[in-house]
């Protein structure tokens, strides 16, 4: 199965596209400029090397990668995400898509969930990819803690489709993850809960001085 991470430059898509890479996936590297992509891939490579890993991470324009890709997961600001989703549309027909996508605004200190018309940037998403098998998973990942690989956590992802075969897959995927725990939260439509909570866990971090917040159901 090829894995791409369509704008997976930054701290999640290089937690995914190692820890992905180091199950055994192909995995690409999606980015606007063919060098970025290729520049990350390096970088993620010499990161499995150093964990005992092949190089199993390439890096194209997002284009290319949705193309190749069996599982296309949108690592991408949420600002852009939903343009890239329009020019991109056509080579994701039948494919899975992931949106982590979590659409907020800052208001002073904090911060609060915006959601488009839709109800979520999942919803939204799916509106636009109407030909796409939509998921939605990885909105409560403490991103930067997860770009670290000598960290250990115990972390539940929320996982949310209307596509049942598609979420069992996703779900599959996240739960070959150490130290992830993939939970079925039920249609698309629930997304809007789920990535509500990370705003929530924004401001929390900020007014308890805490770092890197996760979620765990316990």
């Amino acid at each position: 199965m090829r894995i791409a991470l369509l704008g997976g430059t930054g701290n999640l898509g290089m937690g995914l596209a190692v820890r992905f890479a180091q199950i055994g996936y192909e995995v690409i590297v999606g980015s606007r400029k063919f060098e970025k992509a290729q520049e990350r891939a390096v970088k993620y490579n010499e990161v499995l090397k150093k964990l005992g890993g092949n190089s199993r991470v390439i890096g194209l324009q997002n284009e290319d990668a949705a193309k190749k890709a069996d599982v296309s997961v949108f690592t991408i600001p949420w600002r852009h995400a939903f343009s890239t989703a329009e020019r991109l549309k056509d080579l994701l027909t039948d494919k899975i898509v992931v949106s982590p996508l979590v659409p907020m605004e800052r208001m002073g200190d904090f911060f609060i969930y915006a959601p488009p018309p839709e109800g979520s940037a999942a919803e939204k998403l799916a509106e636009i990819l109407k030909k796409s098998r939509i998921v939605s998973a990885f909105h409560n990942i403490p991103a930067a803690r997860f770009a670290k690989f000598d960290e250990k956590f115990e972390l539940d992802v929320a996982v949310c489709g209307d596509d049942e075969e598609a979420k069992k897959v996703v779900i599959g995927l996240i739960n070959q993850i150490e130290g992830l725990r993939a939970l079925d939260a039920g249609s698309l439509a629930v997304s809007r809960m789920v990535e509500s909570i990370t705003p929530l866990l924004i401001n929390l971090a900020i007014k308890s001085g805490s770092k890197d917040l996760g979620v765990r159901f316990v």
